[in-house]
């Protein structure tokens, strides 16, 4: 029988190894398309990166990075009023030209509905995002962590009084000390299931996605640590663009994960337009 089952065993791993076969894909190349990346927050002024869309496969240089920025486009952003034509500026960072547009000339408002119109290289592409009204939190704390090879790390824990109306929509960043303000790995969230309820939540410590994340230790703060919550009322194509990308990104490199279509509100092109209404609050961790 053992003998029997060997040779079963042999005559399988022989067929599935004789059926491999390299497959070589020949994608043809995407439709250049402009890729936006805007946002107007509330007591701020409107900016935004432009740039080109690539290959899926395509190699990334600095010369491939410096050509995918358009330059010398015609960005102009209305408020129902008042238009502004927004400037470039060149910033260069290690070699990479960064192109920013923005202007001073407007001030992003609550309850406002901003348009934005481009014209760059023979595209034309145009979208609109509403500033919502605030719905601060109400108060934020932390927790001592109950891991003992973390003793000294906290969470933060949140409080909100959810308005009765359906429809709240939010993203939210994080400062620790110095730092600059980062979004957590699962930045948006609806009102769908707490909605017109006062709900207590732990939020996730910003992270850099340029950094490698230790899953043990992800989310929690220092003691010692300022903390700052930039809490940012969204609409909802803000929001299902946030919702959508991050999906996307946690699920790559799985060769299990569903393929997923990043929501954009750019009318034709890619990206985000995106107005923030942003409140804040800080708290310091007792050493």
């Amino acid at each position: 029988m053992k003998k029997h089952s060997f040779v079963l065993l042999s005559f399988y791993s022989l067929f599935f190894f004789s059926c491999e076969k390299n497959i070589s894909l020949d994608l043809p190349e995407p439709e250049v398309k402009l890729v936006v990346e805007g946002f107007i927050e509330s007591g701020s002024f409107p900016y935004l990166f432009l740039t080109k869309n690539s290959a899926y496969y395509s190699t990334f240089s600095l010369l491939e990075i410096n050509n995918n920025f358009v330059h010398g486009a015609i960005v102009k952003v209305f408020d129902g009023t008042d238009t502004v034509t927004l400037q470039e500026f060149i910033i260069d960072t290690a070699g990479v030209q960064i192109s920013v547009y923005y202007s001073v000339g407007m001030i992003g408002q609550t309850n406002k509905t901003y348009s934005l119109h481009i014209e760059a290289e023979g595209m034309v592409v145009d979208a609109f995002t509403t500033i919502p009204p605030f719905v601060p939190l109400d108060s934020i704390w932390v927790v001592y962590n109950e891991k003992q090879e973390f003793p000294d790390k906290v969470k933060l824990m949140c409080r909100l009084n959810d308005p009765p109306q359906l429809g709240q929509y939010v993203r939210y960043f994080t400062k620790a000390n110095s730092q600059g303000f980062l979004p957590g790995l699962n930045s948006v969230f609806d009102d769908a299931i707490i909605n017109g309820t006062i709900f207590d939540f732990p939020l996730d410590k910003g992270y850099n996605r340029n950094d490698s994340i230790d899953f043990d230790s992800y989310g929690f703060f220092d003691k010692g640590d300022t903390i700052t919550v930039k809490w940012c009322n969204i609409d909802k194509a803000h929001f299902n663009f946030w919702r959508t990308l991050e999906f996307s990104v946690g699920g790559q490199g799985s060769p299990f994960a569903s393929p997923i279509k990043i929501k954009s509100n750019i009318i034709g092109g890619l990206g985000i337009w995106g107005g923030y209404a942003s409140t804040f609050k800080t708290i310091i961790v007792p050493q």
